[in-house]
C-alpha cells in the first residue's frame, strides 16, 4: 500500500480538505450564486438598452436603484455569513493545531488561502455566468414580445467595477471575520466556536408597539421628507433625507425580536414550546439579523412586482375611458394626411370611419410663476410673461369635438384635464400671448372639463380664439381630428390601419414636429427674446429632440409631443412598448426573491447543526420523534413566515399611502391593481411555503427526525 508523508501545512489543509468536503460546500455556494445574482443585476441595470429606457433620476430608475441597493447589501450579508459557517465548521481543527503548538500566523496564512480560494473562484465563475444569466432569461421574456431592436439587451463594461467591487467588499469582510477569529487567544474559546451560542436578552411587551411606530414613522418621514423641507424651509430636500426612511430598520427588528422570542404566550401551558422557544432566544441573534434582510428583499421583491399590474391596470382603465379610438394632432406646417387620404386607408383595411370630428387648435404662450433652485438649495419663484405652451381650442371647436355647448364669456378660458389624473387645472394664467405678433390677451380662470383626448387644452370664447390667433404662421396651427372605426372583419385588421397611419403621421414629422412632450417653443422663444438660455438647451439634443430613427424606442413612443392616440395600438402594443422596463422590474424580483430564499435556507442548516447535540439529549431524555418534528418545525415555520408576513405587509401599506399621498384617494384602476398584486403575494408566498417544506425535511434528516407528515 503506498503511503505519502505530509510535511507541510499546506499538505495537512490539504488532506483536510479532501475528508471535509461538505464544510466547504455552503461556502462555495453562497459565494457563486451572490455573484452570480450582482454579475446579472449589474449588467442588466447598467446596459446600454436599460440605461437608454430609464430618465437618468427619472421615479423609475430610483426605484430600480432602490431595489438593486437592497440586493447588493442582501447578497453581502448572506456571502459574509456563509463565510461565519465556515470558521465554526474550522474551528475544531484550528483549535486542535493550536493545541498541538501551531503559530497564529501560519494558520492565518493557511487559512486565508483556503478562504480565498473557496470564495474567488465561485465567484469568478458567478461573475463570468451573470451576463449569460441575464441574456438568457431576457431572452425568455423576448419569446413573448415581437422581436424588435428596441427590446435587444446590450451590455457595458461599467457592470465589471460593480461586479468587482462587490467580490472585494465580500472578501474584505471575510478577512476581518477571520481575523478577529484567529486572535482568540483562550483555545478553548477557538474549539468550542461551533458551540456557542448567539443570545438575545429578554424581550419586552413595548417592543410591538415601539417598532410598529418606527416602521410607520421611518415610512412616513423617508416619502414625506421633501414636502416638508419645501413647504417648511423653502429648500429642496437635502440628500441625507434619505436617511430618514433607517427607522424602518430598527422598526422591524424588534417586530422581529417580539414575535420570535415573544410571541403570544399561552397562560393555560406556558411551557408548550419551551424548548423551540428557548433554542431562539439562545442562538436568536444572527437569526433576527437573518430575518432582517429576508424582510427587506421580501419587501424589495414586491415592490418590483407591483409595478406591473399597477401600471397595466392604470393604462386598461384609461384607454377603455377614452372618448375615441383614435385621435391626433396635425401640425399645419407639415404634410399631415387629410381626411380623404385616411378614409382611403381605412378603405384598403376593410374599416368604415364614424363619428369624425376635428376642430382647428393654435399654440399660444401663457405666463405663471416659475419655481427654480438657487446654488444654496433654496427654491426661488419667479413669475414669466411666457413660461410654457398653451394649447388653445375655441367654444365652438370645443362644441364639434364633444357635442357640449359652452356658453363663454370674453377673457374667461375654461381647462380640460383627464378624471383619472393626479393633477388639477391651471388656474393660474393670467395672460397668453401670440409668439409672432406679441399680442397678448388677458384671461381668468372660469371652470373645468374632464376629457382624455382633450386633456391640457384650454378652451376660449370664440372672439378671443379669433383675436389671439391673427398673425399666427402655420407652424403654431394645428388640427386635431378625431373617430370612431367599424371593423366588421375583426380587430386585426383595426391593428394595421393604426400601424400604417402611425407610420405615415411620423414620416410626415420632422423639425419642431419631432420635439418631447416637455420642451416648450413658446418658453424658448421667449428666452431667446430676453437673451436667455432656455433650460432645455442645456440638455442633450436626443433627449429633447427625436429623429426618424428614434421611432421605435420607448422613449419616443412615451415622450412624442404629437403622439397619436390609437385605442386598439395602445391596448395591442403597451406591454410591448413597457417591456424594458416590465422586464427590469421582473429581472430585479427574481433576485431579490432567491437570495432571500437562500439566506433562510442557510440560516435553516445553521439550526440544525447547532442543535445537533440539544436534539440527541432530547432522544437520551426520552423526547419521541413527533416532539422533536414539532420542535424544528416551529422553529423554521418562524424564520419562513415572519420575514414574507412582514415584507408584505409593510410593503402593502407603504404603496397604499403613496397611491392616497398622490391625490388623496385610491382610484378603481388603483384599487384593482392592488387586487393583483395580492395575488401575486399569495403566489410568492405558495412558493415559499413549498420551499420551506423542502428545507424541513432536509433538516429532519440532518437531525435524524422521520418527515412522513411533511
Amino acid at each position: 500500500m503506498k503511503t505519502t508523508s505530509i510535511r507541510t501545512m499546506k499538505q495537512i489543509f490539504s488532506k483536510l480538505r479532501k475528508h471535509a468536503k461538505t464544510d466547504y460546500r455552503l461556502l462555495i455556494l453562497c459565494n457563486f450564486i451572490a455573484n452570480l445574482l450582482v454579475s446579472a443585476f449589474s449588467f442588466l441595470i447598467w446596459s446600454s438598452t436599460v440605461q437608454k429606457t430609464f430618465p437618468p433620476g427619472g421615479d423609475s430608475m430610483k426605484q430600480v436603484m432602490m431595489v438593486f441597493c437592497i440586493a447588493i447589501f442582501g447578497c453581502l450579508v448572506f456571502t459574509v455569513y456563509a463565510a461565519l459557517l465556515f470558521f465554526r465548521y474550522k474551528s475544531r481543527e484550528i483549535g486542535i493545531f493550536m493545541a498541538l503548538g501551531a503559530g497564529k500566523r501560519s494558520l492565518a496564512g493557511q487559512l486565508f488561502r483556503e478562504l480565498f480560494a473557496s470564495m474567488s473562484v465561485p465567484a469568478l465563475t458567478g461573475i463570468v455566468l451573470g451576463p449569460l444569466f441575464t441574456l438568457g432569461i431576457w431572452q425568455i421574456f423576448r419569446l413573448f414580445l415581437p422581436d424588435k431592436e428596441g427590446t435587444v439587451l446590450s451590455f457595458t463594461p461599467f457592470s465589471l467595477i460593480i461586479c468587482t467591487g462587490f467580490l472585494g467588499a465580500s472578501l474584505l469582510f471575510c478577512f476581518l471575520f477571520a481575523m478577529r477569529f484567529l486572535s482568540r487567544t483562550n483555545i478553548l474559546d477557538v474549539l468550542n466556536e461551533q458551540r456557542k451560542s448567539e443570545p438575545v436578552r429578554d424581550v419586552k411587551s413595548w417592543y410591538l408597539p415601539a417598532g410598529i411606530f418606527l416602521v410607520i414613522f421611518g415610512a412616513a418621514a423617508g416619502y414625506g421628507h421633501p414636502w416638508f423641507f419645501k413647504a417648511v424651509f423653502g429648500i429642496f430636500a437635502p440628500a441625507w433625507g434619505n436617511l430618514l426612511y433607517l427607522p424602518i430598520l430598527p422598526g422591524i427588528y424588534l417586530l422581529i425580536l417580539f414575535f420570535v422570542i415573544r410571541g403570544k404566550r399561552s397562560k393555560k401551558h406556558p411551557y408548550r414550546k419551551i424548548i423551540p422557544r428557548s433554542m431562539m432566544k439562545f442562538q436568536g441573534r444572527q437569526t433576527v439579523n437573518n430575518m432582517l434582510i429576508m424582510t427587506l428583499l421580501i419587501a424589495g421583491a414586491c415592490f418590483a412586482m407591483f409595478y406591473i399590474p399597477m401600471l397595466a391596470s392604470g393604462n386598461l382603465f384609461a384607454t377603455n375611458a377614452w372618448e375615441k379610438d383614435f385621435s391626433m394632432r396635425l401640425r399645419a406646417d407639415q404634410d399631415m394626411p387629410d381626411r380623404e387620404e385616411i378614409l382611403q386607408l381605412a378603405g384598403e383595411y376593410r374599416l368604415t370611419l364614424k363619428n369624425w370630428t376635428e376642430a382647428p387648435m393654435i399654440v399660444l404662450g401663457k405666463d405663471g410663476t416659475g419655481e427654480d433652485i438657487d446654488e444654496n438649495g433654496k427654491y426661488v419663484y419667479q413669475y414669466r410673461e411666457v413660461i410654457s405652451d398653451c394649447i388653445a381650442i375655441s367654444a365652438s371647436g370645443y362644441e364639434a369635438l364633444t357635442g357640449d355647448h359652452l356658453d363663454l364669456s370674453p377673457g374667461i378660458y375654461d381647462e380640460c384635464i383627464d378624471q383619472s389624473s393626479a393633477y388639477g387645472p391651471d388656474t393660474g394664467t393670467t395672460l397668453l400671448t401670440n409668439m409672432i405678433t406679441g399680442d397678448a390677451l388677458d384671461v381668468t380662470f372660469g371652470t373645468v372639463h374632464y376629457s382624455h383626448t382633450l386633456s391640457g387644452f384650454t378652451v376660449l370664447n370664440d372672439e378671443d380664439f379669433a383675436r389671439i390667433s391673427r398673425g399666427l404662421d402655420n407652424s403654431w396651427k394645428e388640427t386635431f381630428v378625431q373617430f370612431d372605426t367599424d371593423s366588421p372583419y375583426g380587430t386585426e385588421d383595426e391593428y394595421r390601419f393604426s400601424q400604417a397611419l402611425r407610420e405615415r403621421l411620423v414620416s410626415a414629422s420632422s423639425g419642431a414636429g419631432m420635439d418631447s412632450s416637455y420642451y416648450s417653443r413658446a418658453a424658448k422663444a421667449y428666452c431667446d427674446e430676453h437673451g436667455e438660455t432656455y433650460w432645455a438647451d442645456n440638455e442633450p439634443a436626443s433627449s429633447v429632440h427625436f429623429s426618424q430613427e428614434d421611432a421605435d424606442t420607448f422613449q419616443f413612443w412615451s415622450l412624442w409631443k404629437y403622439k397619436p392616440y390609437f385605442r386598439v395600438m395602445e391596448q395591442n402594443d403597451f406591454f410591448m412598448n413597457m417591456a424594458i422596463l416590465f422586464m427590469t422590474f421582473l429581472f430585479m424580483a427574481i433576485v431579490c426573491y432567491t437570495a432571500a430564499l437562500i439566506i433562510s435556507y442557510t440560516r435553516s442548516l445553521t439550526v440544525a447543526l447547532s442543535n445537533r447535540q440539544v436534539y440527541e439529549d432530547l432522544i437520551r431524555l426520552g423526547a419521541g420523534n413527533e416532539f422533536r418534528f414539532r420542535s424544528v418545525r416551529q422553529q423554521l415555520s418562524k424564520i419562513y413566515s415572519l420575514p414574507t408576513i412582514l415584507g408584505m405587509t409593510a410593503i402593502t401599506l407603504f404603496f397604499l399611502m403613496i397611491l392616497f399621498a398622490n391625490d388623496g384617494r385610491i382610484s378603481l384602476s388603483e384599487g384593482i391593481g392592488l387586487g393583483v398584486c395580492l395575488v401575486i403575494m399569495l403566489i410568492l408566498g405558495m412558493i415559499i411555503c413549498l420551499f420551506y417544506r423542502r428545507t424541513l425535511k432536509t433538516v429532519c434528516r440532518m437531525l435524524g427526525i422521520r418527515t412522513s407528515r411533511v
